[in-house]
């Protein structure tokens, strides 16, 4: 059996687009990386009461900035794209290295993420929200004393990610953290 240790929740399917079968997916990851350079099928792992089952992706294509449009094999007819809606989205993590995920994605995916102080090793606390409605870009993190703390997030301070153990290091500017 698939356990939910070895995969990556990357989104959910939204609603059915046309009538051939497509589904729209507001997803964490830009799978793009992955389906152009695939040698083999790409799966994605939709959650059905609890249990992860695999399906091939058979065409994968952005529609905006931050919703996919994906063709399942076997999902042919607006229906059976329809009974797909609210699915969430697994990813295994086989696909992905650290580095390619650092690359592949998007900010909000750390939200839910522990935080670590990438000069000390010292854990901060918990990811809860990314900020990113001005030029910069702004963690919220919940530190272990439940306070507030508000850092700033850019590909230049991100030092490693753990996505097994969902940790993301951070080179956190001096004197932030005694704020």
């Amino acid at each position: 059996m698939l356990s939910k240790e070895d995969f990556e929740f990357v989104g959910t399917l939204g609603r059915a687009h046309g009538i051939q079968g497509e589904v729209s997916a507001k997803l964490s990851v830009d799978l793009s990386g992955l389906w152009e350079g695939a040698d083999t099928s790409l799966f994605l792992m939709l959650e059905e009461q609890g249990l992860l089952i695999p399906y091939r992706v058979l065409k994968l294509r952005a529609k905006g900035d931050e919703i996919d449009l994906v063709t399942f094999s076997g999902i042919t007819t607006k229906e059976e794209a329809e009974a797909l809606t609210g699915r969430p989205v697994w990813l295994d993590r086989d696909y992905l290295s650290d580095e390619e995920a650092e690359e592949l994605f998007e900010l909000q995916h750390y939200v839910g993420y522990e935080l670590y102080d990438a000069s000390s090793d010292a854990s901060i606390g918990v990811i809860e929200e990314i900020d990113d409605s001005t030029l910069n870009t702004l963690l919220r993190v919940r530190t272990h004393s439940d306070e507030e703390l508000v850092l700033p997030i850019s590909e230049e301070l991100v030092d490693r990610l753990d996505i097994a153990e969902h940790r993301l290091y951070l080179h956190i500017p001096a004197g932030l953290l005694e704020l």
